[in-house]
């Protein structure tokens, strides 16, 4: 009974720690890492300070190399065929995943400056108002990341079930995808287990990419809307110092750091669009191929599970759409908060100090799809359009 009440006594002490190690931002920050990098450890892309190409990042190279191969396999095996179809989603999915992996292994450096940048912010801002600013920065990530894994979960589940409906009701062994391994025939039940597995497996790696890469655009774009908070903040605390007529030096450094602040944001937002231009437009242009594709199958040959595929292609390129919208959203957002500032209240070398903090902020840009379109809802419903469109075509063409 006592070794029963002190493990009890021990184990709540583990909690009451966890909990108290987690009550900062910073180290809320740190854990929302922890949870990207561990996601990422899975395909060898980790965002830290000392990450190398290693066996994992070699490993997943090769499987995206197999699915590449197994899927160039299949369609010589099967051409020409109606399933086909199928296999367009397939090659634009495995284009996706490569875009991202090389992507990040080219451009790791650039991750790294960006994730140091936010760590430090959050490391020295561990008390006061400017902690509570960050802390709620925290609690959005979780909730962004609890969408983001819940899209991806709504469609690996629903794309899966199919297969199991069909044997349930049917009785009738159906691949959970086309995908045909050399010299393994599907048609036999250990053939069929062999061949579901390798394609489960492959689609595991796949989509830990998928999300790693995701997960932290979230973080990185809702960290940059808390540290326009910060500017906020650091205005109206320079306000009320303007009006109580302070100290001109403390002045001159209040001002100086909210301008230091301003121009940080400004190669922040500069830096995740040189991060994440290529990775939207591929994300983007490849969810298109993969939704058409996947509603041809549909059409063409009755491919339900499909769906799934269909639901999670589009869920996830309106997650980055939305993601690119309140990055959008926080660069007007930067040139309102200039705007509301009593600057009327301020000295003439302040007020130029302030034309030249709204000139920067009017030069943020958006990031831009084919360095054309801007990565927001609008774009999402041009390219939901001729979606439609294209899919009322494919009725009459199948019908």
């Amino acid at each position: 009974m006592d070794n029963l009440k002190s493990n009890f006594t021990k184990l709540k002490e583990k909690i009451f720690k966890k909990k108290k190690s987690s009550e900062s931002a910073v180290d809320r920050m740190n854990d929302i890492m922890k949870l990207i990098n561990t996601i990422a450890y899975i395909p060898g892309l980790e965002f830290e300070d000392n990450w190398k190409k290693s066996r994992r990042t070699a490993f997943g190279c090769l499987m995206l190399a197999t699915t590449t191969s197994v899927a160039i396999y299949t369609l010589l095996v099967t051409f020409p065929a109606k399933e086909n179809l199928i296999l367009v989603g397939f090659f634009a999915f495995n284009a996706l995943v490569w875009g991202k992996t090389i992507v990040v292994i080219t451009k790791h450096d650039k991750f790294m400056s960006v994730v140091r940048y936010v760590l430090t912010v959050f490391k020295d801002n561990k008390s006061g108002p400017r902690e509570r600013i960050l802390f709620g920065v925290t609690k959005m990530i979780h909730y962004h990341l609890a969408i983001n894994f819940s899209s991806f979960l709504a469609g690996y589940l629903i794309y899966s079930f199919f297969p199991l409906y069909d044997y349930i009701y049917n009785k009738k062994l159906t691949l959970i995808s086309p995908l045909l391994i050399p010299y393994v025939n599907a048609q036999q039940l250990r053939g069929y287990f062999i061949t579901t597995a390798f394609n489960v497996f492959l689609g595991n790696m796949c989509l830990t990419v998928c999300i790693c890469v995701s997960s932290l655009f979230f973080a990185l774009v809702d960290s940059y809307d808390g540290l326009v908070s910060l500017v906020e903040h650091d205005f109206g605390e320079f306000d009320d110092m303007c009006e109580n007529n302070e100290n001109s030096k403390a002045c001159d450094a209040k001002m100086r750091n909210t301008l230091l602040e301003l121009m940080d944001l400004a190669r922040l937002s500069n830096s995740m669009n040189g991060m994440y231009n290529i990775i939207a437009t591929v994300q983007i242009g490849m969810s298109a191929v993969v939704i058409l594709g996947s509603l041809a199958a549909i059409l063409a040959v009755g491919y339900i599970n499909c769906i799934g595929a269909t639901l999670a292609f589009y869920t996830e390129m309106l997650v980055y759409c939305y993601i690119g919208q309140l990055l959008d959203t926080t660069n007007i957002r930067i040139t309102h908060v200039i705007c509301n500032a009593k600057w009327y209240n301020y000295a003439v070398k302040y007020q130029k100090d302030m034309m030249f903090a709204l000139y920067l902020s009017q030069n943020l840009k958006p990031i831009l799809l084919f360095n054309v379109f801007p990565l927001n809802f609008a774009t999402s419903l041009m390219i939901t359009n001729k979606i439609y469109t294209a899919f009322m075509f494919m009725l009459e063409f199948f019908d």
